[in-house]
């Protein structure tokens, strides 16, 4: 943490010396979390900013860019792309640097600490900030970051959130990292954990009656909420799943944001930038009340469309040797389908959607802790698939995506899954 301490400084004393900044962000909630924190920072700093959320940094974005340019969540993957503005130019990511940026370029792989699982981008953005000023309080979107890309608070990400923890800006407690109301309501429409009567009331009603519990979260009694962990464990670990650790244990309250529950900021922000919303989203994050209610409404939309999804996902199933996959028309959450599924329901195989969109078939890839420790590295895999191909592809070993042209998606897998083969093969002879 020291020497990215080091890089945040730097980048952070230059970008204080300018007059205006152009901000480029990931529309998911580890980038919207990232826009919110550089833009408060801005905003403070009395620095005129225009923020942009997208869904992919692609040439037609970066050409019409004028220095100087912030890009959040993305840009270390791309040198090609970010060398093309003539300028200040600051990349805050935690993806796997490919090449070299010649740009301010903060990034926790580059001082070996691991971007997949223990900083986000929004983690990396909030070293930079708190060089920025007085911008501790700003932590919980950090941390809101990290839930929105899975990782635990570990390593770098347990830092933020014990100097979080002891500023008051979050308060921590044991409970479900889930969102709060009426226990009936919650847990059927609940997406993680993803059980078997996710979007049944009346299984969902069955379920709870079986165990004993009734009540709300976050409110119930330590006695209510033990019997209920202890069952949703069970659940899980009946469906095959190990990610017990990430329905039951730390909950993070906010105290400076807008919403409370950091699982249900998490999932606002992603469900906005899903449907188009990010900038709604956005001023959220700029602590902005007013949009809080249409907010709240688009996420629940989203996760209906997400449950219908994993209905259809469900059943188009395919197995190739080492990995699940599905090939599918306009999915709107194909990531999160992906990874709800290698989390819960099929997790010793990685799990791949193939989704034929705009033209093009958009990929995303998921694997767990478990199969990344087996030597799975999905960035590889995917890229090699991809490029056999004709498309390009990289992210993070443990979560990555593609765009492959219509037509060669079989071929596609089968590059895929004998990359995988041959990674779990290595792994498992160390």
């Amino acid at each position: 943490m020291k020497r990215l301490e080091k890089l945040a400084k730097s980048a952070a004393s230059s970008l204080l010396q300018c007059e205006t900044v152009r901000v480029i962000s990931h529309n998911d909630a580890d980038g919207i979390a990232s826009a919110g924190l550089i833009c408060n920072a801005l905003q403070r700093a009395d620095i005129p900013f225009h923020a942009t959320l997208v869904s992919r940094l692609d040439p037609l974005v970066v050409d019409a860019l004028e220095p100087p340019v912030v890009f959040c969540d993305m840009g270390s993957g791309k040198p090609h792309l970010i060398s093309r503005i003539e300028g200040d130019v600051f990349v805050f990511d935690h993806h796997t640097p490919v090449g070299s940026l010649t740009c301010h370029h903060v990034n926790p792989h580059l001082v070996g600490v691991d971007g997949a699982f223990e900083l986000s981008a929004s983690g990396t953005v909030y070293t930079v900030v708190r060089e920025m000023g007085d911008n501790v309080d700003l932590a919980g979107l950090a941390l809101v970051g990290a839930l929105g890309d899975r990782q635990m608070m570990i390593g770098a990400n347990r830092t933020i959130l014990e100097e979080a923890a002891n500023a008051g800006v979050v308060e921590v407690r044991p409970g479900l990292k889930m969102d709060d109301g009426p226990l009936d309501a919650v847990l059927a429409g609940s997406l993680d954990p993803l059980l078997d009567y996710a979007g049944d009331p009346g299984k969902t009603g069955a379920f709870l009656e079986e165990v004993g519990v009734a009540g709300e979260l976050p409110s119930m009694g330590k006695r209510e909420l033990s019997r209920l962990s202890t069952a949703l464990v069970l659940k899980l670990l009946i469906q095959g799943s190990s990610a017990a650790d990430s329905v039951v244990g730390e909950a993070i309250r906010l105290k400076k944001e807008v919403v409370e529950n950091g699982f249900e900021m998490m999932w606002i922000l992603n469900s906005c930038g899903k449907m188009d919303e990010a900038g709604l989203a956005l001023t959220l994050c700029m602590r902005d009340h007013r949009f809080l209610s249409e907010c709240r409404k688009i996420n629940a939309d989203y996760k209906a469309r997400i449950l219908s999804e994993v209905g259809l996902v469900r059943q188009n199933l395919r197995e190739a040797e080492n990995l699940r996959y599905v090939i599918l028309e306009e999915m709107d959450a194909a990531g999160v389908v992906s990874g709800l599924f290698v989390r819960y329901l099929y997790p010793d195989r990685p799990m791949i959607v193939l989704n034929r969109s705009e033209g093009i078939v958009k990929v995303s890839a998921r694997g767990n802790r478990l199969l990344v420790f087996d030597g799975l590295d999905l960035s590889v895999a995917l890229k090699e698939g991809a490029e056999k191909v004709g498309g390009n592809g990289g992210g993070h070993s443990v979560a990555s995506g593609a765009s492959i042209p219509l037509g060669f998606e079989e071929e596609f897998i089968k590059v895929v899954d004998e990359a995988v083969g041959r990674q779990l093969a290595a792994g498992r002879k160390r």
